[in-house]
């Protein structure tokens, strides 16, 4: 059957683009429940390229060369706030505490519409206060009691407290497989070791995807998605051991708050509220987007500086990042922790049950600390050799930073209505003012190259899957790491396995059980990153070929498969099943457990990626249409698929000059890959600018590859 674009291929353009700017924000890694990282260099509103390994044509040297990622938003700028009179103890002054915030906050280049602030100590709030606006065009200010915000992924903290109240019940067994709390779901493992509740709170499930998928935001404020619906259809595949390797996971979180709900039998936003907010006075607090919470709810800003309409999330009850509060809110929180459970005659944890939360649970170094239980040990290096636990969160248009100092009995949080780094510029600011770094010494060991050759390899972040990390031992005992946002760097060796750059930035390496180097960590805090080996190349490649570079790109990956024979078959044609399944790898997300809308992929292999690219509006069709999925795709048909892929990401249409033949339903998707230049050599841009996109032949694997890599690039 020849393909019809009215059957289903081709995306109505309002369902894209009818919500442009927020769709990007929300699925736009580090998608919507991340938080900006500690140093400068984490900023992490960026696009995950393998340009380096692309520059590059002969194969070998494909396989050796690091492949980096660039970003594409400048680094936040360091900022810094000391007055003369520095307390040298940490914040004990409340007129001195808000003098040094003014001088921080009351500035030409914030960066943000409106931001608040609170820091706490000792059972006491030292300062709250609003800056800025919460509606520029109305001119309305933050007011830290009023104004409610989007914590984003902060609620995990508050998730995991009550995770916790239930186990301190003896409701929830912390060691036991959470399979047994969630009402009849189950969990695809590839492992007989059970996924527990202190892998939850840990990150350390082995998840292959943890994060959102388009079209989990949307305007429509009347949809209600419950949490076991949405678990059930987009739960993932362990694919790591459980307890190996600590990968930032929201749908980790997700899975603590729906046994939250089963656990205690009442809806989650329920449970929230009866058994946290109400008995610490949080009284603009919630899971739900109610009239009260509306009305009170901050305009959030785009990178342009305008307004972003007001949007609901999926699951409706957001367990991992759709909480809503006010700072004189989170202020209660904090103090109830640093006083190990209790607030104002109330007490919602049991001393010995705050203090387990406190401590660190998980840590891939013992000077590398990682995990406590609903708080992490991200922007270490502000630490300034002190204890912090804390939680950060970007939703849409709002960032906000919540850490704890339990020694010092100190606390603070920051939100803004605009995502930015402010809130870690305000963090390094704090430290750095209240608490200095004491001047120590490095001491450095002398390894051998060869000592070091254990270490050498590519490494491949879990979070982000295309940000790898390249480390040579270096014949003067040192590591040359070429590392996303870092360059090429020189790190010296400190201790067992850890590593430091002349910036101060940690790297350390895990061991597998065999005592061979299985991960690192150096700087995106939230994940490691595994240790990859290097894929025999396809025989049928030669490694002189325009195409090479392209395909070992995706081998590398592993987004692409060989055949039985070790062989790729460049100059085959690719089906439209094949490259639905490509494309739908590319996305990183669960694949979509619904039966397959097109009644020809029934049970074919790529059926899943298929029913997913038409569930997200990729492709269009009903039961009466075919799909043909075995028949060699066109490449005006490949060129609409990923056109219409990229545009989930919020990428607007872009033109092109065109000369040959481009059937009409198919103008605007090629001419989406020509702008970007997503194509291979077979392509050549006249003399006039124009690009003979050669539309209508059927595009071959080979192609494909150079499509698809370019695009991870792009």
């Amino acid at each position: 059957m020849i393909l019809q674009p009215r059957q289903f291929l081709l995306v109505s353009r309002s369902k894209v683009q009818q919500f442009p700017g927020r769709l990007s924000e929300f699925i736009s890694r580090p998608m919507v429940y991340d938080q900006v990282k500690g140093n400068n260099l984490h900023a992490r509103e960026m696009t995950f390229t393998v340009k380096a390994l692309l520059r590059t044509t002969k194969l070998p040297a494909v396989l050796s060369a690091a492949l980096l990622v660039s970003f594409t938003a400048s680094a936040a700028s360091a900022v810094s706030v000391s007055p003369d009179d520095a307390p040298a103890q940490g914040p004990s002054d409340a007129k001195e505490v808000e003098a040094f915030a003014d001088s921080f906050f009351n500035r030409a280049d914030l960066g943000v519409p409106g931001a608040a602030i609170v820091i706490v100590k000792d059972g006491k709030v030292l300062l709250q206060k609003g800056y800025g606006f919460v509606d520029v065009e109305k001119k309305q200010t933050v007011d830290p009691d009023r104004t409610v915000f989007r914590i984003g992924s902060v609620s995990k903290a508050f998730t995991a407290t009550a995770v916790m109240q239930l186990v301190e019940q003896g409701e929830i067994d912390l060691d036991r497989d959470v399979q047994t709390y969630m009402d009849g779901l189950r969990i695809d493992s590839r492992f007989q070791e059970p996924v527990t509740m202190k892998h939850l709170l840990t990150h350390t499930t082995g998840f292959d995807f943890t994060e959102p998928k388009p079209g989990d935001i949307s305007p429509d404020l009347d949809r209600y998605v419950p949490l076991k619906d949405y678990i059930a259809e987009n739960m993932p595949t362990v694919v790591r051991k459980p307890g190996e390797s600590y990968n930032y996971d929201n749908f980790a979180s997700m899975l603590q708050g729906y046994i939250v709900q089963n656990v205690s039998g009442i809806p989650f936003h329920q449970y929230m509220d009866e058994q946290l907010f109400k008995p610490l006075g949080m009284k603009d607090s919630g899971f739900l987007l109610t009239p009260d919470i509306r009305s009170k709810l901050a305009t959030d800003y785009g990178p342009d500086g305008k307004p972003l309409p007001l949007y609901a999330v999926s699951p409706t009850e957001l367990p991992q990042g759709g909480m809503f509060a006010t700072v004189s809110d989170v202020a209660k929180f904090m103090i109830t922790h640093l006083n190990n459970g209790a607030y104002g005659g109330n007490r919602i944890l049991q001393e010995a049950t705050a203090a387990d939360m406190h401590s660190i649970h998980l840590a891939i170094h013992p000077k590398v600390p990682q995990m406590a239980y609903g708080f992490e040990t991200s922007n270490k290096k502000s630490y300034n050799g002190r204890k912090v636990i804390g939680k950060g969160g970007n939703i849409g248009g709002f960032s906000s930073w919540m850490w704890l100092m339990p020694e010092q009995n100190v606390g603070g949080f920051i939100v803004s209505n605009k995502r930015t780094e402010l809130h870690v510029q305000w963090f390094n600011a704090f430290m750095n003012h209240y608490y200095p770094k004491p001047a120590e010494p490095d001491v450095y060991l002398q390894p051998t190259q060869a000592e070091l050759a254990r270490f050498e390899g590519l490494y491949s972040e879990l979070r982000t899957k295309t940000s790898l990390t390249q480390v040579t031992a270096a014949p003067d005992g040192k590591l040359i790491v070429e590392a996303p946002g870092a360059g090429k760097q020189e790190l010296r060796q400190i201790d067992d396995r850890l590593f430091k750059d002349a910036d101060g930035n940690l790297l350390v390496f895990q061991e597998n059980a065999d005592k061979s180097i299985g991960y690192l960590q150096y700087r995106y805090e939230v994940s490691t990153s595994k240790k990859l080996n290097v894929p025999k190349p396809f025989s049928d490649v030669r490694k002189e070929d325009g195409y090479a570079p392209y395909i070992a790109t995706l081998q590398l990956l592993n987004l692409v498969k060989g055949k039985a024979d070790g062989t790729f078959g460049p100059s085959e044609p690719i089906t439209r099943g094949e490259f639905a399944a490509q494309t739908a790898g590319l996305l990183f997300m669960t694949l979509s457990k619904k039966p397959a809308v097109f009644a020809d992929t029934q049970n074919h292999p790529a059926a899943a990626a298929i029913q997913t690219l038409h569930e997200l509006g990729v492709i269009q069709g009903s039961s009466q249409s075919a799909f043909e999925p075995d028949k060699p795709i066109t490449r005006q048909e490949a060129a609409v698929i990923v056109a219409r892929t990229i545009q989930l990401g919020g990428a607007s249409p872009m033109d092109a000059k065109l000369s040959g033949h481009t059937d009409p339903w198919a103008l605007d998707g090629v001419k989406q890959i020509v702008a970007l230049g997503l194509y291979g050599p077979e392509v050549k841009e006249a003399a006039d600018g124009s690009v003979d996109y050669k539309a209508q032949q059927p595009m071959l694997r080979q192609e494909a590859a150079a499509l698809f890599a370019k695009a991870l690039s792009s």
